[in-house]
């Protein structure tokens, strides 16, 4: 009974969401997970305490909203985006190629570079441009940042989420990372047939599957190979290299030269995102966090750390853009607007995850409870190892988080049912990856930069494809420990 107990916030969140629609799955499953949270023997303070935590991870995933239409308001405003989509033409007439070099290669460049659901916030904006349909965009980049986020924001994933709190080894490190990203290239050929149908069902019939591949072999073979190498630097470099290797492969002999100066504030916003990851002092230097300690007398404690939010460069390269285009206005009414508009939902969808990681005061929480459950599922437990990444996304929204909460149970487990335990985190790490897709924070974040209301129709979109790929990870994992 307490395992169905646990996982009834998620059941509630996705069948309400699918059927009734984001607002009312949130609100119903906030009331129900409260309820919940004081059954399992946590008091009032507690649960101001968690209330606290989830106000703090709302305002950080406000300002990423806030600074990403800021910025392209102004660029949009001042004409800058259709300059960056004109530009895009010289490179191949095929509106559909221009898309999926966009949605592979910038996807992963700002997941790399940033994480903290930056690509959701600028790339979807990119495509719709385009001439793509908002929902279609949204679902796309979500689906491939799942494909990405193994080592974004410069390997926090697997650095901070697996190393630090487990001890890992540096050897340990490269054997998960080269595991994890040859799993998951080989997951997102599932993941982009997925993606083939959406656009086939949504946009056009896509004419031209067997390029799109070969630009997904450019991103994933270097990917693979930087991440035996180097897995923090994989995602930004095979990025890198795939949008290199594009331009050679897709330019017509005869096409103009590309002019790339309406991609300038996209560029300078990408050097200020990866400096302080680099640059040892600066690093330092952001890394000041306003602190809340013992949050109502609950002993929970919570902050946020402004500095290293993508906020505040979104917000200077915006600036720059008003500066030197003269702009008379800062057209502030629309984020600002969006910003309030998505707090309704987006406060109580955090809030449920952190009731469901705060419940443990008189036993086990919500979340250990759902790792209990599959981990008694003995020899079989590796094909449902990714589910619980994803899950653990899906409930607190990044991947590295997900990791924290759940590695050490990924880790015990597999020692237990004597199974190898770098795979075992490499599949937790995958799905934790493919939980991106489906997130309720970066979907409604995503949903909001992009101006849509219809937050089911992303989710409709993408549970299936991420479900059946963390599956087929399972799969891939078990087929490994059998060797």
């Amino acid at each position: 009974m307490i395992y169905l107990l646990s996982l009834l916030p998620i059941l509630l969140l996705i069948v309400v969401s699918l059927t009734r629609g984001v607002k009312p799955a949130v609100l119903a499953s906030w009331a129900v997970t409260s309820v919940l949270f004081f059954y399992w023997g946590a008091g009032a303070a507690h649960y101001m305490g968690a209330m606290g935590v989830a106000f703090l991870t709302t305002v950080n995933i406000l300002l990423i909203v806030l600074g990403a239409v800021f910025l392209y308001s102004i660029m949009f405003h001042t004409g800058m985006v259709e300059q960056l989509i004109s530009s895009l033409d010289k490179l191949h007439p095929s509106k559909e190629l221009r898309f999926f070099v966009l949605a592979l290669g910038l996807t992963a460049f700002f997941e790399g570079v940033a994480g903290f659901g930056t690509p959701g916030a600028i790339v979807p904006l990119i495509l719709i441009a385009l001439g793509f349909n908002a929902v279609l965009s949204v679902s796309v980049v979500l689906l491939l940042n799942g494909l990405f986020a193994l080592f974004g924001a410069v390997g926090t994933p697997i650095l901070i989420g697996l190393q630090l709190p487990l001890g890992l080894s540096a050897t340990e490190v490269q054997a998960i990372g080269i595991t994890a990203a040859l799993l998951l290239s080989i997951t997102g050929l599932l993941v982009l047939w997925f993606v083939f149908r959406m656009v086939d069902r949504q946009h056009a019939p896509i004419t031209y599957k067997k390029q799109v591949v070969v630009l997904y072999a450019f991103i994933m073979v270097p990917f693979c190979a930087i991440a035996w190498l180097a897995p923090e630097l994989a995602t930004v470099f095979s990025a890198l290299a795939m949008l290199g290797l594009s331009v050679l492969y897709l330019r017509q002999k005869d096409s103009p030269t590309i002019n790339f100066w309406p991609w300038l504030p996209y560029a300078v916003l990408a050097v200020l995102l990866l400096l302080p990851k680099l640059f040892w002092p600066l690093k330092e230097w952001i890394d000041l966090e306003l602190s809340f300690e013992n949050m109502f007398g609950s002993g929970i404690g919570g902050g946020i750390k402004p500095l290293q939010s993508p906020f505040i460069p979104f917000v200077v390269v915006g600036l720059g853009v008003a500066y030197f285009k003269k702009t008379t206005s800062l057209y502030l009414s629309e984020p600002l607007g969006k910003m309030l508009n998505v707090f309704v939902v987006l406060f109580p969808s955090v809030a449920i995850a952190q009731l469901m990681i705060f419940s443990g005061v008189e036993q086990p929480s919500m979340v250990r409870n759902i790792a209990a459950l599959l981990g008694s599922l003995g020899q079989a437990y590796p094909l449902f190892s990714p589910l619980i990444g994803v899950l653990g996304a899906f409930i607190t929204g990044s991947t590295t988080i997900s990791n924290l909460v759940f590695g050490a149970t990924q880790h015990e487990a597999a020692q237990s049912l004597n199974l190898d335990s770098n795979t075992i985190l490499a599949l937790q790490l995958v799905g934790a990856s493919l939980g991106n897709a489906v997130c309720m924070f970066n979907i409604i974040a995503a949903a909001s930069v992009a101006d849509i209301k219809n937050y089911k129709a992303i989710l409709s979109n993408n549970l299936v494809p991420a479900t059946v790929a963390a599956l087929l990870a399972g799969m891939l994992g078990m087929a490994l420990l059998a060797l």
